[in-house]
C-alpha cells in the first residue's frame, strides 16, 4: 500500500527543517488570509458579503489547521530522529562491549 522510506538521522533532521519552514510558512499565510474577511466585509456591501467573510475564515482556520498537522509531523520527526541516534548509540556501544575469541588451538596442549 505505502512504499517504505527510510532515512538516516541527518536527512531525518534535514525533513524536519523542512515541515518546521513550511509549518511557519503555512501558520502565517492562514493569518493572512483570516484577516481578509475584515478587509472584505469593509470593501464590499451586498447579499455575498457575509458569505465571502466565512469564505475567507473558513480558509484561514483549515490553514491553520493544516499548520498545526506540520507541526504534529515535525515533531515526530524530530522523535525519530533522537530514536534513531538512541539506537546508533546503544548499537555501538554493544559492538564495543564484543570480546573477540581467538578459537586457535594451542599447542601447548
Amino acid at each position: 500500500m505505502f512504499e517504505e522510506v527510510k532515512l538516516d538521522v541527518t536527512e531525518a533532521e534535514r525533513v524536519r527543517g523542512i515541515i518546521d519552514t513550511a509549518f511557519g510558512d503555512m501558520a502565517q499565510v492562514s493569518t493572512g488570509i483570516g484577516g481578509h474577511a475584515a478587509n472584505f466585509g469593509a470593501a464590499y456591501t451586498g447579499g455575498g458579503t457575509a458569505r465571502g467573510m466565512e469564505t475567507y475564515e473558513g480558509l484561514g482556520r483549515a490553514g491553520q489547521a493544516l499548520a498545526e498537522a506540520l507541526n504534529g509531523l515535525a515533531q515526530d520527526m524530530g522523535l525519530t530522529a533522537n530514536t534513531g541516534r538512541e539506537t546508533d548509540a546503544d548499537a555501538e556501544s554493544a559492538v564495543n562491549q564484543v570480546t573477540v575469541y581467538d578459537p586457535r588451538i594451542s599447542a601447548a596442549i
